[in-house]
């Protein structure tokens, strides 16, 4: 796990220092006008903002696998919580097609609100931040066999390999297709705390329906 952390963060940070370094060094050399300055004062900031993201998620997924973090245990409605992150995410993107289907009765689990709807936007964030423009995800929240089940599909998603990013694998990082590198630690971290309101996650992939997340909950 150390080394396979270690590959990922060498990838991720590498990636920007290097960006860090470059637009750095036209700073320092000058010739630039004030607004190209600014452009590269932008993405230098964008750039340490994402080594940072990444550190924390680091620390956030070792607290999660370490039992060190607090879990509070309540009454959750999962349609509410999937509700919301699908309503924020629609409202900030264009580009992309979102169906959202709910069950038509309260789909109630017991654990931390807060850490459930973190495991949502994380498994959300990270198919709506991989689709091709254009694409189509679809979301659904239903009771089934005594479980809750939300299932986020993707139709531009076809890649199989899922197990690396959900238990934070990264031997094969730098492997890894464009379209998905950068991904960090989200989906291993959705994993952890779906785990922790003893649950799993499932992952299907076919040649033309694309991908397909489910993250299984015992119902309350």
């Amino acid at each position: 796990m150390v080394t396979a952390f270690a590959s990922m963060m060498r990838h991720e940070t590498r990636t920007a220092l290097v960006g860090i370094q470059g637009l750095s060094q036209l700073i320092r050399d000058g010739g630039l006008s004030a607004d190209e300055i600014k452009t590269c004062a932008d993405e230098i900031f964008g750039a340490a903002q994402k080594i940072d993201a990444l550190i924390g998620q680091m620390f956030d997924l070792n607290r999660l696998e370490t039992g060190q973090t607090s879990f509070r245990r309540t009454r959750i409605d999962v349609n509410s919580l999937v509700s919301e992150v699908v309503l924020r995410t629609r409202a900030g993107t264009r580009q992309l097609s979102i169906g959202l289907e709910q069950s038509s009765v309260p789909l109630f689990v017991s654990g931390d609100p807060d850490r459930l709807r973190q495991a949502i936007q994380n498994v959300f964030g990270f198919i709506t931040g991989t689709a091709t423009t254009g694409g189509h995800i679809a979301v659904a929240a239903r009771p089934e066999d005594q479980h809750v089940v939300v299932s986020i599909g993707s139709n531009t998603l076809k890649i199989a390999q899922f197990d690396d990013w959900l238990y934070g694998r990264y031997d094969r990082y730098e492997q890894r297709p464009s379209a998905i590198v950068g991904a960090g630690l989200d989906l291993a971290i959705a994993r952890a705390i779906i785990e922790m309101h003893s649950g799993r996650i499932d992952v299907t992939t076919t040649p033309r329906e694309g991908s397909e997340f489910r993250l299984v909950i015992p119902a309350a």
